[in-house]
């Protein structure tokens, strides 16, 4: 990766009303996205849980969580996309600090490559 890259956290809530092959292919093109725009060096299925609010008249949601590193230019074209799908009814990025990463690290016993801040 080059110097433009960063660190994120991703999560991806998915509507609860997809199918299991939905679920799957969605999780699979963000996965595919991120890859392309640069690596993703852990990823967490955290599965179906209940939102803490309800979200299009659901109570739960179905959670996937990303750490990245990709181009700080190639944030916005996520966002967009995750705007546009009709399945994600919430996201977050969060770019991500030293702090932060190198708790990480110790978490999932990783070492992770040059970071910039």
């Amino acid at each position: 990766m080059d110097l433009k890259s960063a660190y994120y956290e991703t999560l991806i809530v998915i509507s609860p009303t997809v199918s299991e092959e939905e679920k799957t292919k969605i999780i699979s093109s963000y996965e595919k996205f991120l890859r392309r725009e640069g690596r993703i060096f852990y990823k967490i299925n955290w599965g179906k849980h209940k939102l803490a609010y309800i979200i299009n008249k659901n109570r739960f949601g179905i959670y996937q969580i990303f750490y990245c590193q990709i181009l700080k230019s190639s944030v916005k074209n996520l966002e967009k996309k995750l705007n546009q799908d009709e399945n994600v009814i919430r996201f977050l990025i969060i770019k991500m600090k030293n702090k932060a990463l190198n708790y990480l690290e110790s978490k999932i016993n990783i070492t992770l490559i040059k970071r910039n801040e």
